[in-house]
């Protein structure tokens, strides 16, 4: 009997303790901020209860880094890098106990680097991107309206610009296009003037320089200028939009960079930005143009000689300002976007091309603060065209990517500088993607943000799960990027050989050799270690056999 009441004794303390030492599992209720970009390094706050020193966070499938237990109540952490859409957030304690958030956070796709700035000399309301020199990289250049000058930047060949060269360009000079004007095989420019009613010719040198400049007249406040080919004789005409009187000059090329008179088509009321594309499929250039007093945009349809149709006018929202013609749907035929500062906000308004030079009516899209400017180009590398607004109030450029169909996505801000008006784009560095430069208007400068776009991870088997040998060499983007401070770089071998694989920081300094050996054919991943490097810029260099090529990757600490 006693060594019956002894057992239940013990048993009864062993029942106790395990009660009393069992714990609650977690329970994750919120993640503020919901959203960050896939670089990682986000500060976030976890709120929920339960949770132990000893709990681990992950996004996806990645931990996040410098994780701090504030209390049972809250968790501060950083988010790790992951590819761009959205994960799970789990937390879980060390008995393995653990609580999801599906859907908790959304990685936003990385796409540019920090801006930097160059002097203009004076206040941004021109900017145009071309091959100047010859040199085979995208030059710069811009016009300013308070010092009556046009200054180009010659691009160095790695995307930063060397000092300006201004040229007198007339009383208020606004619109500047890049064209070969004279059939000699560089790029002139030609500069809308407002006050001297006429459009300014500046013949290129074959370096980069100018010849001092040649006007011709057009109409009243003139505003812009586009050139192409607009009679099909194969030298490129100008098309100036004229404010004060209501119409677009078109001036025909008489085959040397010289031209015809004026010949006025009527547009709504004070068009502003001009621009053309063949729209209607009959292999001819038409004309487009944006209406700020009407409200609207204006197609003038060629008539296959350099003459126009009447307009036609689609309803657009308040003063709409810039546009950009490209194929957003990828049906093969030209759609319009049209950027408007309206309503103390900013609309991007999208008018698809119903296949034969008429439009659908517009669809809006949500676009920063006083939209001023938009460009197309495809900034993440899935075929499509992207559009960006400047956003003058917001001091920002809205990024608004293609779902695939000419719809898209909810924009995403980077900051750029005070009141930016202008954008274009081109690759600026020569790595095969599109950056963007920004005029801004009250700081008298132009900001350049280089493209840093991320390519996720592949696998390179084949459907029977076998080694792929690729066909081609290539670098791919390093992943993540920007990063800290470990990151992946990896390449492609269609044959064995020596490989090396170089760090270089941006002045072209070796930093480190991270492969230097024979490798075989096939894919090869190699991870970089930042921990004793420097946050900045880095060049990474693979050559393999015969084959070279280098990259840009930005290390943020």
């Amino acid at each position: 009997m006693k060594n019956n009441t002894y057992m239940y004794a013990l048993l009864l303390s062993v029942t106790l303790n395990v009660t009393a030492y069992a714990q609650e599992p977690p329970v994750l209720t919120s993640v503020s901020p919901a959203s960050g970009f896939d670089s990682g390094g986000i500060g976030v706050t976890i709120l929920g209860s339960n949770f132990r020193n000893d709990v681990i966070l992950t996004f996806g499938d990645s931990a996040a880094g410098n994780l701090v237990r504030l209390d049972s109540t809250r968790i501060g952490a950083l988010t790790p890098a992951h590819p761009a859409g959205i994960v799970d957030v789990i937390v879980t304690n060390s008995d393995g106990q653990a609580d999801t958030l599906f859907n908790g956070f959304e990685y936003i796709l990385t796409l540019f680097g920090p801006p930097t700035n160059y002097a203009t000399s004076g206040a941004t309301v021109g900017l145009i991107s071309a091959d100047l020199d010859g040199d085979g990289y995208s030059d710069l250049a811009v016009t300013s309206w308070n010092t009556n000058g046009m200054s180009v930047f010659l691009n160095n060949g790695d995307g930063t610009f060397a000092l300006r060269t201004d040229y007198p360009a007339g009383n208020i000079p606004l619109g500047i296009f890049s064209a070969d004007l004279d059939g000699d095989g560089d790029n002139d420019l030609a500069v809308a003037v407002r006050e001297d009613t006429d459009v300014a010719v500046f013949l290129n040198n074959g370096d980069g320089t100018f010849a001092p400049k040649v006007d011709y007249p057009v109409g009243d406040d003139t505003q812009d200028v586009f050139s192409i080919d607009l009679d099909g004789d194969g030298d490129n005409d100008l098309a100036v939009t004229n404010c004060g009187s209501n119409s677009v000059s078109v001036l025909l090329n008489n085959g040397d960079g010289t031209f015809a008179p004026k010949v006025d088509y009527a547009t709504g009321n004070c068009p502003l930005i001009v621009s053309s594309a063949d729209l209607d499929g009959d292999g001819d250039n038409d004309l487009v143009v944006t209406n700020c007093g009407g409200n609207s945009v204006s197609v003038l349809l060629n008539n296959g000689d350099g003459t126009f149709a009447p307009k036609a006018d689609y309803a657009a929202e308040t003063c709409p300002l810039a546009i950009s013609i490209t194929d957003l749907d990828g049906d093969g035929d030209k759609d319009l976007a049209v950027a408007h500062p309206t309503r103390g906000g900013g609309y991007l308004s999208v008018f698809m091309n119903n296949g034969d030079g008429t439009f659908a009516p517009k669809v809006n899209y949500d676009a920063g603060s006083s939209s001023n400017g938009v460009t197309s180009a495809d900034l993440d590398g899935d075929g499509d065209q992207d559009l960006v607004t400047t956003n003058l109030s917001g001091n920002s450029v809205s990024v608004l990517l293609n779902n695939g169909d000419g719809t898209f996505a909810p924009r995403v801000d980077f900051v750029v500088g005070h009141e930016p008006q202008l954008i274009v784009s081109a690759d600026f560095d020569g790595d095969g993607d599109q950056d963007i430069a920004v005029g801004l208007f009250s700081v008298n400068s132009i900001s350049v943000l280089l493209n840093l776009t991320i390519i996720s991870p592949v696998g390179v088997n084949d459907r029977e799960g076998l080694s792929f040998v690729p066909e081609i060499y290539s670098l791919s983007q390093n992943y993540p990027n920007p990063f800290n401070p470990v990151t992946t770089i990896r390449f492609y071998l269609p044959e064995a050989g020596n490989v090396e694989l170089v760090i270089y920081d941006i002045l072209g300094k070796e930093v480190e050799t991270i492969v230097n050996s024979r490798q075989s054919a096939g894919q090869h991943n190699v991870v970089w270690n930042t921990s004793n490097v420097a946050s900045g810029v880095y060049l990474y260099r693979l050559q393999a056999n015969d084959f070279v090529q280098t990259r840009k990757m930005l290390l943020l600490k």
